[in-house]
């Protein structure tokens, strides 16, 4: 065997081993909200239906996990993956079939909006590190986790740099023995990290810290810079994504870094079919599988299937209730994929792109 082989072989196995922590290629993954004081796992049925006839299984649960809050001492910073949370995350990993990998979804405010959050800003180096030593325990002590996603906003300034010192040392944590988090059973490499964020957001200060089991999480939905509420046309919304896509792939690729993208197959801020108000006003927006068909053709024309750095597609979402403002009785809707009969049929039919393949949406019936 040449030199010139053996270093092929030798850069093929260390890719190989970077990306075994990562969800599975070419995956459909989806967001999957319980309803609060409901049933544990109250999707699991769902999409265990769901994927006993699609063509391609929503393999991946991006399960809500809980949040991150920040108190005085000598409470101090909070991590919280409440045992309902763990439930959930148990069943839909190993009791929802089809589903092969879950990721807890951790959110929280960074910019001390809140009683219960920080001004990220004003936390020194050390804090942040401690709890990201916090977090990284807590949620490897669970073996279900395959994965951890942070929602954490602003993701912005002045807020970033901490940010940023708080995901790389995750990032590390998440591959480590001594936290727990890379075993000798489902987890030899240690366990995922993503940052949800928009495609502008992933600096090459991001991928950095993401590490080497990290991956974007880019927003495909609320993309237009209309308030809340203000419905985006599917051909307006599809301009917007072509943006996004046009951006984030080659940000991958200068930084060796991997992404998913997330599409409004239920209602988001701007894509929706209706938002209801409280006192009855009503916004009518459009079908919810003209936006998710839009977003399927955005992706299948920018050929991301047959780009490595693109992992696979998430779709938003499945909630009971999507209030906003939150806690609020104004509501999107649909709730889910499956309100629709007719989208569910679309997205069990649809035939996912392959590597070196990319599907057309309006090609599939």
């Amino acid at each position: 065997m040449t030199p010139m082989l053996l270093s092929a072989l030798a850069f093929s196995l260390l890719a190989q081993i970077s990306r075994a922590a990562l969800p599975p290629s070419g995956h459909v993954a989806a967001w999957l909200y319980d309803t609060k004081g409901g049933a544990s796992a109250e999707w699991s049925a769902a999409l265990a239906g769901f994927n006993a006839k699609a063509k391609h299984p929503i393999n991946v649960a991006f399960s809500y996990g809980g949040d991150m809050e920040y108190y005085p001492p000598p409470t101090g910073p909070q991590t919280y993956f409440p045992a309902d949370a763990a439930a959930a995350a148990a069943t839909y990993r190993s009791g929802t079939a089809g589903v092969e990998y879950v990721v807890a979804v951790i959110d929280g405010r960074m910019d001390g909006g809140q009683p219960y959050s920080p001004d990220l800003s004003r936390r020194t180096q050390a804090e942040v590190e401690a709890w990201a030593d916090k977090t990284a325990s807590l949620l490897c002590s669970h073996d279900q986790v395959d994965g951890v996603q942070m929602d954490l906003e602003p993701f912005a300034a002045p807020y970033l740099p901490r940010l940023l010192q708080f995901l790389a040392r995750l990032s590390a944590n998440l591959r480590s023995r001594e936290r727990g988090c890379a075993d000798d059973g489902h987890h030899p490499t240690g366990r995922s990290l993503s940052a949800f964020m928009f495609a502008a957001a992933a600096t090459p200060e991001v991928w950095r810290a993401l590490g080497p089991n990290g991956y974007v999480t880019v927003s495909g939905y609320d993309l237009a810079p209309a308030p809340a509420g203000t419905p985006s046309t599917p051909a307006a919304y599809r301009a917007q994504l072509d943006e996004v896509l046009a951006t984030i792939a080659p940000l991958a690729d200068a930084n060796n870094g991997s992404f998913v993208v997330g599409i409004p197959a239920a209602a988001s801020c701007h894509e929706f079919e209706r938002y209801s108000f409280a006192n009855g006003t009503v916004v009518q927006g459009h079908p919810q599988q003209q936006y998710l068909e839009a977003a399927l053709q955005a992706i299948s024309d920018a050929k991301l299937h047959s780009n490595a750095r693109f992992l696979g597609t998430a779709l938003w979402g499945f909630a009971s209730k999507m209030a906003y403002p939150p806690q609020s009785d104004n509501t999107f809707t649909p709730g889910t994929p499956f309100v629709d009969k007719g989208e569910e049929d679309f997205l069990q039919t649809y035939t996912w792109g392959a590597r070196g393949a990319d599907s057309n949406a309006q090609g599939n019936t």
